[in-house]
């Protein structure tokens, strides 16, 4: 029930309340233009009030009709009513049925027409106040006001053509919507657009559409109500629901009527109702009209899919639904995580580093394979040095030559293809390392979206808290039940709230932007996320394990050091540390064997003279001519240093103290890692059961705020103490908020320090990891 109601239902009670301490059973015939949702969804409304009146006497007993959209159909079931002794008020639901109880020639009984469109436009009998001065009749303006709520959206979106969307029923039999609608006064077209069951109007649009007034399409199935808007929204045509919020969360883009609205006149039908059945007559009726500011309310969601922003001036109190909804598909964490393993540049560059260390694997491989060279020359040579060559030589040479090295045993090559493939592992785990952390800034990313997200719809829902009890204090002010300073200070209120609203919006904001670099993608992409995400399950894969170790203090401690032993198998840093020490010890070993062991090798040459022109010889000299044939030679070449300068042991001894530094390094980082991994199962177990606190607390919160707002309508409590409620209710929601999302924040830091995320394995390897964590928990 509307808090603001309350101060209507006082009203109403005290000259209600005598009315009916003795009567009888209230018979009601309720007269529909048809059946649907709306008036289904208004007739149960109606009889709840009017039950919730007469349980002072006998109840209610109800009979109902339905016109099916058919004016003559209205009029017969009237008479239906009128003429059956059973029935003691009549009541109209809907533009058509209430239009025909007022074109009646005589009324037997008394009725009441609950939708009138507008008294002056169909000419009603005049009225002081609202009451009507026939003695059996009664009429109440209709809820949705459409006139007034079409010039707002006009005024707010600046439209030029408007499409009115109506079931073609109703546009039929109800031509004076037509002339409604459509007066001098419009400084835009209007273009009617009749729809049958489950039509859709996209097609009937007239060209240069740019905004669209939605009936209610009770024939319509939700599948097809939300296709019509879906197709608005892509053609960038902002929508105005007519008769409340329903529409805006099938993707209408504003509507005006509030969401109690059904119940607003449900109260009056029932206030007439029950004065009607104790006096049978509906003359002198007290006029408590309730007519609070008809507020805006915006489909942030809709609004974004259409791209079409309003005047932001025109609603500086407007209610604001989906404010954190990005229209689009949804990222899911995981996909959020493979989407920055593909695209995150550190991890790029990470896997460069490790495909050259894989490629320095294969050059120093390529050291120990045969070496053949081949070559060429030509040579041009002056006449002394012919002559002087006795015949060897020729004044112009082409020669070609093949080499050939073969290492037999080399222990710097050796030594170098071993340490290029540790190198390459100590590149594998750099890498690891690296995949690592981005899986941890990602998710860190993810789960502050998720908590900007979350806390910006809080601040929002602060705002539609404080406008309710702004109009609250309106309506008391009116009564003379309270104080302009109430409403001056939820005027305040609601001036704060709105700040922060917009911090809340800025932090969202800043949040996406940083996942979008961590995902390098434009950082200014919007990003979509579930609704009604729960991380925790997705990350928490097996929480009710976790439960008995946060049980106890000193299963938390054995819950570290089972996260210990993890650390130990499976810890990036560790290996990059136990692969640097074993790349200074295969460094080490490698000195010292140079200093005793020869490198040997197989050396070789051929060589062929193709071209020797202008050999000069002299026959006096038993010279032999140079060959024509190949010539070649094979030999083994074996080295081994002698004296260096003591460089070699220099080197030894620099080993040695590399050793002894890592050494102490890994004891260093075993230090540190073991006090990440031990303070964050502390956080972790603090967050754990800050969890239940801060949901006990904001639930205890919000019952108070209730009761407060409750007893602020009854005048039992001031304005300083539901300020004070509410604000507790929005901070201890902050808090609850906050304490979920921080406790999936510390089990992923803790898993990073293990060096394994288990939430990203497959199904096997998440039972084993779970069979492991149990089994240690089960271990003496």
């Amino acid at each position: 029930m509307s808090r603001i109601s309350i101060i209507l239902s006082t009203v109403f009670i005290l000259f209600v309340y005598p009315l009916v301490l003795y009567s009888q059973p209230v018979n009601v015939g309720i007269v529909a233009d048809a059946w649907g949702k709306e008036f289904e969804l208004l007739s149960r409304q109606v009889k709840t009030e009017i039950e919730a009146l007469a349980n002072a006497g006998e109840g209610a007993i109800f009979k109902e009709l339905s016109a099916n959209w058919q004016p003559s159909r209205a009029t017969e079931s009237l008479q239906d009513f009128l003429q059956d002794p059973e029935v003691d008020v009549v009541v109209t639901l809907g533009f058509l049925s209430s239009e025909a109880a007022a074109r009646l020639p005589v009324y037997s009984k008394p009725v009441i027409a609950a939708t009138v469109l507008d008294p002056e436009l169909q000419e009603l009998p005049a009225q002081s106040g609202k009451n009507s001065d026939m003695l059996h009749f009664s009429w109440i303006e209709s809820f949705i006001q459409l006139k007034k709520d079409m010039h707002s959206f006009a005024r707010i979106f600046e439209f030029s053509n408007l499409a009115v969307i109506i079931p073609h029923a109703l546009y039929s039999e109800f031509r004076v919507i037509d002339t409604y609608l459509t007066g001098n006064e419009n400084s835009f077209t209007v273009s009617f657009i009749p729809v049958e069951k489950n039509e859709n109007p996209l097609e009937q649009l007239p060209v240069g559409t740019d905004a669209a007034m939605v009936f209610p399409l009770i024939q319509h199935s939700d599948t097809a109500i939300t296709e019509i808007f879906s197709g608005l929204n892509e053609q960038g045509i902002p929508s105005l629901s007519v008769t409340g919020s329903t529409y805006l969360e099938r993707g209408a883009t504003i509507t005006f009527t509030p969401s109690r609205a059904f119940q607003q006149v449900a109260r009056q039908v029932a206030v007439r109702v029950v004065k009607a059945t104790e006096e049978n007559s509906l003359y002198d009726v007290l006029a408590v009209t309730d007519k609070p500011e008809r507020n805006p309310i915006i489909n942030m969601e809709g609004l974004r899919l259409t791209g079409h922003f309003p005047q932001w001036d025109e609603l500086d109190n407007a209610i604001l639904l989906n404010v954190s909804k990005i229209p689009g598909e949804e990222l899911t964490l995981h996909k959020a995580i493979a989407l920055a393993l593909e695209n995150n540049l550190q991890g790029k560059i990470t896997d460069q580093d490790l495909r050259i260390a894989e490629k320095d694997i294969r050059i120093a491989q390529a050291n120990i394979l045969p070496q053949i060279e081949a070559s060429g020359t030509a040579v041009q040579l002056s006449e002394n040095l012919v002559e002087s060559a006795m015949g060897q030589k020729g004044e112009f040479t082409i020669t070609g030559s093949v080499s050939l090295k073969q290492i037999i045993y080399s222990e710097a090559a050796y030594a170098n293809i071993a340490l290029k493939k540790l190198m390459a592992e100590n590149a594998k785990q750099s890498n690891r390392q690296t995949i690592l952390d981005i899986v941890l800034n990602v998710s860190e990313a993810y789960i502050s979206l998720l908590f900007a997200k979350n806390n910006l719809q809080i601040k929002n829902e602060n705002i539609g808290a404080t406008l309710q009890n702004l109009e609250l204090s309106k309506a008391k002010e009116k009564s003379g039940e309270g104080s302009v300073s109430d409403v001056n200070r939820w005027i305040s209120e609601l001036n704060i709230g709105k700040m922060d609203l917009n911090d809340a919006e800025a932090r969202y904001k800043a949040a996406m932007y940083r996942l979008n670099e961590q995902l390098d993608q434009p950082v200014g992409n919007s990003i979509a996320t579930p609704d009604s995400v729960d991380v925790s399950k997705t990350i928490l894969q097996h929480q009710h394990i976790l439960d008995f170790y946060f049980s106890n203090p000193l299963l938390s401690e054995k819950y570290a050091d089972f996260l210990m032993n993890e650390m130990m198998a499976y810890s990036p840093e560790l290996e990059q540390l136990a692969t640097a020490g074993e790349i200074v010890d295969r460094q080490k070993l490698m000195k010292i064997r140079q200093m005793y062991l020869p490198e040997v090798a197989l050396v070789g040459s051929a060589d062929q003279a193709f071209v020797r022109e202008g050999v000069i010889r002299n026959p006096q000299l038993p010279v032999p001519p140079p060959p024509d044939d190949i010539t070649w030679n094979l030999g083994l070449r074996v080295s081994i240093p002698i004296f260096e300068g003591g460089r070699k042991k220099n080197e030894i001894q620099k080993a040695a103290i590399e050793q002894e530094k890592i050494a102490w390094q890994k004891e260093d980082l075993l230090n540190k890692l073991e006090m990440g991994i031990r303070s964050n199962v502390q956080f972790l177990q603090t967050s754990y059961r800050e969890m239940e606190l801060a949901e006990n607390a904001a639930r205890a919160a919000k019952e108070n705020f209730h009761a407060t707002q409750d007893a602020y309508a009854q005048g039992m409590a001031n304005v300083a103490q539901l300020t004070d409620a509410q604000s507790v209710m929005i901070q201890t929601r902050q808090m609850a908020l906050g304490a979920r999302y921080q406790y999936v924040l510390d089990y992923v830091n803790t898993e990073r320090l293990q060096g394994n995320f288990s939430f990203l394995e497959d199904d096997s390897e998440r039972v084993q990891y779970a069979n492991r964590l149990l089994n240690y928990l089960t271990q003496e």
